[in-house]
């Protein structure tokens, strides 16, 4: 009886296709061998079932590059035209809407092959290998570092650097609190505007969604308050609506601006905000669009359209910049056909970043799983932005791996520094790296393959230092040297267990990370995270780190974990404050609690100053509550968070309906 590889030969050619003779056994058990499932953010949907090993091995044969002849080529395409920024690099710039319409339908055929790794260049349409080719543009100079904390009145959003501002679903000033409660059963969301008196605290107003409009979070600048949502009438499209707050009690929209694609975030420096949403265009004449309240949509100018040299499907980044305080008049619009999932942005510079994966399919049916399957190819894909008057596009560039969030990425003496992990495509498990690319994003230095199967959770820099904490059983925080951008060096690392997701420096010498406590569970032999941990590590000599303290927090939850927004920072007070509830035994309610937990570091201690049990979020049988969020005015901290009553559901006789509450505590 004929083997699966002859019965899959033979099939080949019953279609006309000539299979090579190398393809045995032993090729292909060579290709899987030490290969195991990595489960990675974006998952497949679906499950295979009762494919034969013939099936098996002919996907294993194709993914494993064995097999070419079904591969499609698309050459002699001119989509755009090259051109030159600072005489040195090549930006893909259409000339005609016809240009764009081929690219995208070049894309869209070019994504259905995503699995075989085939890639195609945007100005010519050649099929291209994964990642062969960088698109770059432009000269730069870069800005440093920075961070921010609150005044002595009130405080601030927790952002990467200090004058650009990041939206968020709370705000406040000397004298207000805005809050985005959330939405329940039908319920519209609405920005609460509440007057800061301690128990005399009252709501004075709220914006509430309008016609098909989903708020995602928004900003308070001056008299001006800027709502960001995602907004479904024939497709979706991102909506910037700035209201006149002038008056609390009664705000006023004066304007709304609106691009095409779902929101993905969004920046404010001064009166400008930096709007990027991501528009994935179905059909071939799908091109993005802007407009105001009440306008017609214009498409955004073919001289404002670019692409990335080799995109990974028919979706558009779409970046603009608008005035605030004259309504919501657009500035500048650019479409990139590319990707956006993310940004990192300074005040000279705007980076919109994107993932992009591609597997071997057989990893992905022997495991009849679809949300289980290897990567042959992570990389992030990046484009740059001048936050001039044009807002011009400047360069791109593919790095190998994904990021974890905006913090992996800093702009430091023009140059921008990128910390990834990604997959040893040898042996299928995860390592780390971090790149050095210069103003036109080209790569200048990297260190790569570190922290062998664990991945990154949280990255700082401090000028020419990364802090790099990785995380599989223990916690290794990793000191990489960067004062020689063309040759970076790990200098040393300590391993704690749990792991940080954050990482606050406190000085030039001490570095605060806050995270996840983990424990053995005895009986598995499995960790688990159990509760909010605190560390502090001296950095003083960079070879030899150490852990100065720590502080756990048994069976408590944060949002701080996993939202470094909502780190509540006093710098004239030298103070953190975070939100925490406590679940108990985790069976009952009757021992839940929520509130805030106030803590200062001197000297590399933790000093925890206190910890406030809220009186009004307190979980029992009869519902729950928790505090998701904190903010002070003067001496009072104040804290947010959601409710659920069962006593209101059975009076209603309604589904489940959340609302808003706010206690208050002295600040000590």
């Amino acid at each position: 009886m004929k083997n699966d590889f002859d019965t899959v030969k033979d099939r080949f050619a019953s279609d006309g296709i000539n299979a090579p003779d190398d393809i045995n056994e032993d090729m292909v058990l060579g290709q899987l061998e030490g290969v195991k499932p990595v489960k990675v953010k974006k998952k497949k949907t679906g499950m295979v079932l009762g494919i034969t090993s013939a099936a098996v091995a002919s996907v294993a044969v194709i993914t494993a590059g064995a097999f070419l002849a079904t591969n499609i080529f698309f050459s002699g395409v001119q989509v755009g035209t090259p051109v030159s920024v600072s005489g040195t690099a090549k930006l893909m710039q259409f000339n005609t809407r016809d240009e764009v319409k081929k690219a995208v339908g070049n894309a869209k055929k070019f994504q259905n092959n995503i699995n075989s790794g085939e890639r195609y260049n945007a100005l010519d349409g050649d099929v291209l290998e994964y990642g062969e080719k960088v698109f770059s543009a432009g000269s730069a100079n870069g800005s440093a570092s920075g961070s921010s904390g609150g005044s002595s009145s009130h405080n601030s959003t927790y952002v990467q650097h200090t004058g650009v501002d990041e939206a968020d679903n709370v705000k406040t000033d000397s004298e207000y609190i805005y809050y985005l409660a959330p939405t329940s059963n039908g319920m519209k969301h609405q920005i609460q505007i509440y007057r800061a008196a301690q128990k005399d605290t009252e709501m004075v107003s709220a914006v509430t969604e309008l016609n098909d409009s989903n708020f995602r979070e928004f900003y308070v600048n001056g008299d001006r308050l800027v709502v960001l949502s995602e907004v479904y009438y024939s497709d979706s499209s991102t909506e910037a609506s700035v209201y006149d707050i002038s008056d609390r009690s009664k705000p006023k929209l004066l304007d709304s601006f609106c691009q095409s694609g779902n929101y993905v975030s969004s920046r404010m420096i001064g009166d400008t905000l930096y709007l990027v949403s991501d528009y994935y265009a179905y059909n071939d004449d799908d091109l993005p669009e802007t407009r105001n309240k009440n306008a017609t949509p214009d498409e955004v100018p073919v001289n404002c359209t670019y692409s990335v040299e080799t995109p990974a499907d028919s979706r558009f980044l779409v970046v603009s910049s608008v005035d605030t305080q004259n309504g919501a008049k657009a500035l500048s619009t650019k479409s990139i056909l590319g990707s956006a999932d993310d940004v990192y942005c300074n005040q000279d510079y705007l980076y919109v970043n994107a993932t992009e994966y591609e597997t071997q399919d057989y990893n992905r049916v022997i495991n009849s799983f679809a949300s289980y399957y290897t990567p042959t190819n992570v990389r992030t894909q990046i484009v740059k932005f001048s936050l001039n008057d044009n807002l011009d596009a400047v360069a791109s560039c593919y790095v190998k791996g994904e990021i974890n969030n905006q913090y992996s990425l800093d702009e430091y003496n023009g140059n921008l520094r990128v910390a990834t992990t990604s997959i040893n495509e040898k042996n299928s498990f995860e390592v780390n790296n971090l790149y050095v690319l210069d103003s036109e994003l080209n790569q200048i230095g990297s260190v790569e393959g570190f922290a062998k199967d664990e991945s990154i959770k949280a990255v700082r820099y401090m000028g020419d230092t990364a802090y790099v904490i990785t995380y599989e059983e223990t916690d290794p925080l990793f000191v990489i040297d960067l004062s020689t951008p063309s040759d970076p060096q790990i200098l040393g690392k300590v391993k704690i267990s749990g792991f940080s997701t954050m990482l606050v420096p406190i000085d030039e010498n001490t570095v605060l990370g806050i995270g996840y406590n983990t424990d053995n569970v005895y009986y598995t032999n499995m960790e688990v995270q159990d509760g909010i941990k605190i560390v502090t590590f001296d950095v003083s000599d960079k070879t030899n780190p150490k852990v100065l303290d720590t502080k756990v927090f048994k069976g408590y939850y944060s949002e701080v974990q996993n939202n470094p927004k909502a780190l509540l920072v006093n710098t004239e007070r030298n103070d953190f404050t975070i939100p925490f509830s406590c679940y108990g035994d985790g069976y009952s309610n009757y021992d839940s609690y929520s509130g805030v937990i106030n803590f200062r570091i001197s000297d590399g201690k933790i000093d925890i100053v206190d910890q406030y049990r809220s009186d009004v979020f307190v979980s029992s049988d009869n519902g729950s509550a928790e505090v998701s969020r904190c903010v002070y005015v003067g001496n009072t901290i104040y804290m947010l968070g959601n409710v659920w009553e069962y006593d209101y559901y059975i009076k209603n006789n309604t589904d489940d309906v959340y609302r808003t509450s706010i206690d208050w505590v002295d600040y000590k």
